[in-house]
């Protein structure tokens, strides 16, 4: 049976005692765990831990957990728990529009909130799993950050696995330039649109049997990049 110790737990709350209280039972649990005391910082670890789920309290400063859940949908996909103290109908709303895929009220049973996690979790492949996409010519392993095209080994600097990555991952979609330029680089990169056509070509040099004629990366003029499932 496979064990939970390789998935990813994100912590997103303004109380100290209350992260440490769920990082202790997570861990106990076999999960691996990483902590932000705000949104503005869990926004960046997003972008950098890769979490396999985020557990996010709605009443924090600075940025609350209703606008922290929209600006991270506008990059991940990634399973959010939503964490409440707020019992009236239209806040749990407000939350599930934002983007939360659950929520749970404050105070709540640590049973509970290990059976929310677990359950959110079966909804999104082991990090484990291989990634494939391009007409199975691209093959990706998570674990080894390792890229086999056409069965043939294929050396990528970080920056370009990131990339692929972020595109196998959601292959067969249209990524527009600003969510490739966030999702890999940072906020303070959406507008440089060139920048990102450098790499594009590089990754297209490294995937392509001819690069000025894609067959698997493929450019959505005035909106983005695509790959073939």
């Amino acid at each position: 049976m496979q064990r939970t110790e390789q998935r990813k737990v994100l912590i997103i709350d303004d109380e100290p005692g209350l992260r440490d209280l769920v990082r202790i039972n997570l861990e106990h649990e076999g999960f691996a765990v990483v902590n932000a005391e705000n949104g503005v910082i869990g926004l960046e670890m997003i972008e950098h831990e890769h979490p396999d789920l985020v557990i996010l309290d709605v009443m924090m400063p600075e940025m609350d957990g209703w606008e922290t859940c929209r600006r991270l949908r506008e990059f991940s996909s990634v399973p959010v728990l939503m964490l409440t103290a707020r019992v009236q109908s239209q806040d749990i709303v407000a939350g599930l529009e934002s983007g939360a895929d659950d929520y749970l009220l404050k105070p709540f049973n640590m049973d509970e909130l290990m059976a929310r996690v677990r359950a959110l979790l079966r909804r999104v492949p082991s990090p484990n799993r291989p990634v494939i996409a391009g007409n199975n010519e691209i093959y990706i392993d998570r674990q080894k950050r390792e890229v086999l095209v056409r069965n043939e080994s294929v050396d990528l600097t970080p920056t370009e696995y990131d990339l692929l990555l972020l595109l196998a991952e959601h292959a067969g979609t249209v990524l527009d330039h600003e969510t490739l330029l966030r999702g890999v680089w940072g906020q303070e990169y959406t507008k440089d649109n060139d920048y990102l056509k450098v790499y594009i070509w590089h990754l297209r040099r490294k995937l392509e049997q001819d690069p000025r004629d894609p067959k698997l990366l493929l450019t959505e003029w005035g909106v983005g990049y695509r790959l073939i499932p």
